[in-house]
């Protein structure tokens, strides 16, 4: 692999790890706040709403599904 392309991909890498990893304390820095103000946590608010629309949880699933399946899925081809 050309040393170039390896440096956009590790800089895309960390990125990534960056954004998913920030996402992930932000969420928990809300249950926090909930849970500091004895409201109900995200878990609770998540479950509701997936028992309120049943057919936009099953959308998420079968799109999440299907981001995992390309990620795991798909064929390396080496240059």
């Amino acid at each position: 692999m050309p040393e170039q392309v390896a440096k956009e991909l590790a800089t895309g890498t960390r990125l990534l790890v960056l954004v998913v990893f920030s996402v992930l304390l932000v969420l928990a820095a809300f249950d926090l706040y909930w849970e500091v103000r004895r409201h109900h946590s995200l878990g609770y608010r998540f479950q509701r709403w997936g028992r309120r629309y049943p057919l936009y949880s099953l959308g998420l699933l079968v799109l999440l599904g299907a981001m995992l399946s390309h990620f795991f899925w798909q064929e390396f081809v080496a240059p």
